[in-house]
């Protein structure tokens, strides 16, 4: 099956709007932090840690969408180290895993990224 190179690159730019919307959830999470780290001065760190996490992933999302190599790359990093904690976490007992919401953000979301990714990556070397 031949693919048209529109074809090739929706699965980059699907990849991209996935990013975003992790990007977004860490954004959310950095910021439902602020109120708690005026109290709690470890969790200034973790807030500003997050936000600038976010801003990082949307930056790397938006030089996904724009073709560069090195954007790929980082991101496929990040989504691997992303399931290597995730599965960390899973294993130890404190319960990070209950319920549909943390399993889609997650689990689901990093692996559908990294299928994109891949399947963005042969397309293009297909089409080469």
């Amino acid at each position: 099956m031949n693919q048209t190179p529109a074809t090739n690159r929706s699965a980059a730019e699907i990849a991209s709007v996935l990013v975003v919307v992790q990007a977004s959830f860490s954004l959310m999470a950095g910021l439902s932090a602020v109120p708690f780290a005026i109290v709690e001065p470890g969790l200034r760190v973790l807030a500003v840690v997050t936000i600038l996490m976010a801003a990082t992933v949307f930056w790397l999302a938006r030089n996904l969408s724009r073709g560069r190599r090195w954007a790929w790359r980082w991101l496929v990093g990040l989504e691997m180290v992303s399931l290597a904690i995730t599965a960390l976490l899973s294993l130890l007992p404190i319960g990070t895993i209950r319920g549909p919401v943390p399993v889609l953000v997650n689990l689901l979301m990093p692996v559908s990224v990294l299928v994109l990714l891949a399947a963005a990556k042969s397309d293009a070397r297909h089409a080469a």
